[in-house]
């Protein structure tokens, strides 16, 4: 059976899409795709390429919100020992 293409229709909640910043944006991302796929508004080779960006970004803020709570570690640590000196 051969597959038809149709264009989807539009996306509910594209708009409100501005800016994703932290691990909650990311987990309403995709939510957000996994149910546009199921509806029928994403195909699957778009869905898939939008998980995987999705899966890069939160890699990306997982790493800088460890990199920023290294450095308040060492922040704490090196005022620790500057009032043991």
């Amino acid at each position: 059976m051969a597959r038809t293409h149709s264009k989807p229709g539009p996306l509910r909640g594209v708009g409100a899409w501005k800016e994703l910043e932290s691990i909650g944006d990311c987990k309403r991302f995709f939510r957000w795709t996994i149910l546009a796929l199921k509806d029928n508004k994403l195909d699957r080779q778009t869905a898939s390429i939008l998980g995987q960006l999705g899966t890069y970004l939160l890699r990306a803020i997982e790493g800088h919100d460890l990199e920023r709570r290294v450095e308040d570690l060492e922040q704490a640590a090196a005022a620790v020992k500057e009032q043991q000196v």
